[in-house]
């Protein structure tokens, strides 16, 4: 028996030696923390205690440790707790806001904690030794980056980064930093990299409430939300604006367009008091058509309507916390009183059809008004009218209150005054006649009153007057129809007098000709030539009495060869001259043919 057990007992011993060896290095297997890349672990002490630690982190650091991946470790497991935790992936769209679970309670009335630099809070230990804050941080996890934080002292939300479209804007309302000087409505400027460095915004002195930079159209932001608020126009939440901001709409967050028939008028809500109350404020340099409110408030820029305009066909970046656009058509306009449709034009929607009452008749005037405003004009326009509130157009197109102003406040008082006073002081019959009259007093009021306000007048004109009465019509017509006949017939001896005018000058003309003519031919034959020539022309223009000659007088016989002569030097040969050669010998008598006018002539000489 002895045997027996002097030969097991040595293998027993084995056995066991063996067994511990195997429990050693299943123990020393189940220590080794083999921690991969893109993970990491954190270890936990399952026996300590968190007295005499001297900090929390201290404490916190005795109880667990954070393990990045890529390496091994060795833990024992009947001592430590392992867990293995994916390492926070920030997409490239989003950004990471941690709030720390852990550390010392936020001041009162502060709304987020203190900056501690930390490794991007992977080093929790540094994070609660420099006595970071409970609460949101303004440090932020960016995109594209992993990150090993520990759960139990951070807690990480994703977000989506702030986007901002094409052809908007997004302003920024600070939740954050001191407190706006009583008076102010925009917060002091502070370059910080279109508020993705919040710290930097904090450290140089970043005040709450709407901000005086923009974010531009087009562009990705990594902004903590925590931090500030930021409206576009597809995210417009009025309950995060300040009460004196609530006018604010989804248009308001896009580029202000100005057409190229309009002049942009600006009216600044921040600056300094006008020094003139009755002229636009002054003319400030170097804010790039007031897309830059600090160099304009630096430069001692007023607030109210500024003289500067933007010029039409372009857009621009405008805080609408800072100021507004006015749109003032630099177009002619053209203004009806008269009935419209649906679709006339805002500007003229409350000018009425003008009726005058005259000794009892009621008469219907229609009127039209072309004018145009300089660009130089229309802040003076929108100083003196004022743009508390604008009205809006059928299709949304806003319509200047200056422009609606001067319309229904100006020509429409002038021209209703002017046919009230014509209705008093005229008659039917004087209304009647005195039409031409009427317009031109018109036109001039009118032309008078828009060049009064720097507005230039092109062109008035009074359209159909009409009468209620069918009676009063058809004497109107007639009367215009003899107005029409007086005016054909004026018209006719204004041409008769023409055609006399062209008989005297043509007269006059040949005068003239036939002098020039004579005085030549004198030079050139002579005046007792040219007196010959002149007589027997005459002498050949005068009526000879035609006869028979039948008479041996020698005298008589040769009568009518000389006429002959005479007649040729005149360069006439009369048919009635008969050669008495071919006349036989009668007896002596005379037979004569005549004619009664030659007769008259001889009885009165």
């Amino acid at each position: 028996m002895g045997d027996i057990i002097g030969f097991v007992l040595p293998w027993l011993a084995v056995l066991a030696g063996l067994g511990f060896l195997v429990l050693v290095v299943q123990q020393i297997r189940l220590s080794m923390v083999d921690v991969p890349l893109g993970r990491f672990v954190i270890v936990t002490r399952k026996y300590g205690s968190l007295r005499h630690a001297g900090s929390l982190a201290r404490a916190v650091n005795r109880q667990s440790k954070l393990l990045i991946g890529g390496r091994i470790y060795f833990r024992p497991p009947w001592l430590y707790r392992v867990q293995v935790h994916d390492m926070i992936s920030i997409p490239v769209d989003s950004i990471g806001i941690v709030h720390a679970k852990m550390g010392s309670s936020l001041e009162h009335g502060q709304p987020i904690a203190r900056h501690v630099p930390c490794d991007h809070f992977q080093d929790f230990k540094t994070f609660l030794d420099k006595d970071g804050q409970q609460g949101p941080q303004i440090e932020i996890l960016h995109s594209g980056g992993q990150y090993a934080i520990h759960p139990t002292v951070f807690d990480v939300k994703i977000v989506k980064r702030t986007y901002v479209p094409l052809r908007t804007i997004g302003v920024v309302v600070a939740k954050v930093g001191e407190i706006m000087p009583y008076g102010h409505t925009l917060a002091r400027h502070v370059e910080c990299k279109y508020f993705q460095d919040g710290v930097k915004f904090l450290d140089d002195g970043g005040q709450q409430g709407p901000q005086q930079a923009l974010l531009p159209g087009g562009g990705n932001y990594a902004i903590n939300t925590d931090m500030f608020n930021v409206l576009t126009e597809n995210h417009l939440d009025l309950e995060t604006v300040p009460l004196s901001h609530h006018y604010l709409e989804p248009e308001d967050l896009r580029l202000v367009s100005v057409e190229s028939e309009e002049t942009g008028v600006v009216i600044v809500t921040e600056g300094l008091h006008p020094v003139d109350a009755a002229e636009p404020a002054p003319r400030i340099e170097g804010h790039e058509s007031f897309q830059f409110p600090w160099i304009f408030l630096a430069n001692g820029g007023q607030f109210g309507p500024q003289s500067e305009v933007l010029p039409g066909g372009s857009t621009y970046a405008i805080n609408p916390f800072f100021a507004r656009v006015v749109r003032i058509p630099s177009r002619e306009l053209i203004l009806s009183w008269g009935r419209k449709d649906v679709s006339a034009d805002r500007y003229d929607s409350e000018l009425d059809l003008i009726e005058v009452t005259l000794d009892g008749f009621h008469v219907s005037v229609e009127l039209t008004q072309t004018f145009a405003i300089p660009p130089e004009t229309a802040p003076h326009l929108v100083k003196r009218f004022g743009e508390d509130d604008e009205e809006h157009g059928t299709a949304g197109v806003r319509k200047s209150a200056a422009v609606q102003r001067l319309v229904t406040r100006l020509l429409g008082v002038v021209v209703k005054g002017y046919f009230n006073e014509v209705s008093n002081s005229h008659l039917i019959e004087e209304f009647i006649s005195d039409q031409n009259q009427v317009r031109a007093e018109l036109k001039t009021l009118v032309e008078q009153a828009l060049r009064e306000q720097n507005v230039s007048p092109r062109l008035t004109t009074i359209g159909a007057i009409k009468f209620q009465s069918d009676e009063m019509n058809e004497e109107f017509r007639h009367i215009a129809k003899l107005r029409q006949q007086s005016r054909q017939l004026g018209q006719q001896l204004t041409n008769a007098a023409v055609e006399t005018d062209l008989k005297r000058e043509s007269i006059k003309q040949e005068k003239l000709k036939r002098s020039a003519e004579l005085e030549e031919d004198v030079r050139i034959l002579g005046r007792d030539q040219v007196a010959a020539e002149r007589l027997a022309k005459i002498d050949a223009s005068r009526q000879v009495p035609q006869v028979l000659v039948a008479s041996s007088d020698p005298e008589i016989i040769g009568l009518p060869r000389r006429v002959r002569g005479v007649s040729r030097r005149g360069g006439q040969l009369p048919m009635w001259v008969v050669d008495t050669a071919d006349v036989q010998a009668q007896p002596p008598q005379i037979t004569e043919a005549y004619d009664p006018e030659g007769q008259k002539h001889d009885d009165q000489r």
